[in-house]
């Protein structure tokens, strides 16, 4: 009889245990597990979200031919000045610089536009020049 009730202690104690660290996903539903309820705020966002992609989906193809223009435009200017390039098709959105792998005392730089990078270095530390686009 003790052996049959340790026996059947165990098995609660190991049935318990196992509810305990079940995931809730697995197990959802069942009463004394965790559920986990979305707001109705959270809801709405994703759908406020969901409705301005599919709006947008044509100011994204006229941004993306845009891009593929500007682009063209800008491998024109490979060898140029950096100011001419923005003369042509607008300022870029970040410049970072560093300092020459190449050049001594001159700068190596980036600029990003829209869907597109622009490699340069400086000449006398002054003057960008476009080295490539990509």
């Amino acid at each position: 009889m003790k052996k049959n009730k340790r026996a059947l202690t165990s098995l609660l104690a190991c049935i318990l245990a196992v509810s305990m660290t079940a995931p809730t996903s697995d197990i959802a539903g069942q009463a004394g597990m965790e559920t986990v309820y979305v707001s109705a705020a959270s809801r709405s966002t994703t759908t406020t979200q969901t409705q301005k992609t599919t709006t947008s989906g044509k100011k994204t193809k006229k941004s993306r031919k845009k891009i593929r223009q500007q682009k063209k435009k800008a491998k024109k200017y490979i060898g140029k000045k950096l100011t001419s390039l923005v003369k042509a098709i607008g300022k870029y959105k970040k410049l970072s610089k560093a300092a020459s792998c190449y050049y001594e005392n001159e700068y190596d730089g980036i600029a990003k536009y829209d869907g597109f990078v622009v490699y340069c270095h400086t000449e006398n530390r002054k003057t960008w020049i476009v080295d490539s686009v990509e």
